[in-house]
């Protein structure tokens, strides 16, 4: 169960890392915001992540199957890298960032916490801190891959702002297809020892 949801956690984080990193390109090459624009910019992801993880995730992680959820969430983040996949150099910020971060963040808070929980759950009480830890760990290191990756696959030589566009458009496409694959995958993941709907 460990190893699999580790996995899990490396690949989802691998893809989603990589994210802010595309979109600070894209808000300040194409969009033209400014530094604190483009922090600023950021906002929605960070509120509705944390209203989300916080407040949502914990009272449907009572009712619901931590699988359904992980499957859900990852799916909600992929439809959002897919929408984020069509900016152009015509898109406001409305359109191009904050429509799209509205289900990458819904997303990521789904299936963060649930996959965190289905790791642990299945490790004897004194092991559960060195699962947290190994989870944690893959999630750290797939945050400084997929960045690696994406740059390496997606980028070139590009001459214009819809060149620009087009090519942050590629790797949202990728990581796209890629959280598509692992929303198949998690669906594979062990049930959690105390998942009981409705309690």
């Amino acid at each position: 169960m460990v190893a699999g949801g580790v996995g899990r956690a490396q690949v989802g984080e691998d893809v989603i890392g990589q994210s802010f990193g595309f979109l600070t390109l894209y808000m300040q090459n194409v969009l033209h915001l400014d530094a604190l624009e483009t922090g600023l910019g950021f906002l929605p992801h960070t509120v509705l992540t944390l209203l989300v993880g916080l407040r949502v995730t914990p009272r449907l992680m009572r009712h619901v199957d931590s699988r359904v959820l992980v499957v859900a969430g990852v799916w909600v983040a992929a439809a959002g890298f897919a929408w984020q996949s069509r900016i152009t150099v015509d898109d406001t910020y409305w359109t191009g960032v904050a429509g799209p971060a509205v289900l990458m963040s819904v997303g990521g808070a789904l299936f963060n916490t649930p996959l965190t929980a289905t790791v642990t759950s299945g490790v004897d009480a004194g092991d559960a801190g060195a699962a947290s830890g190994l989870m944690n760990t893959a999630k750290q290191v797939g945050g400084a891959l997929g960045p690696a990756a994406l740059v390496a696959v997606t980028t070139g030589p590009a001459t214009g702002e819809a060149a620009l566009a087009a090519q942050y458009g590629r790797a949202f496409a990728l990581t796209a297809a890629v959280l598509a694959v692992v929303g198949v995958l998690a669906a594979w993941l062990p049930r959690r020892r105390d998942d009981t709907p409705g309690r």
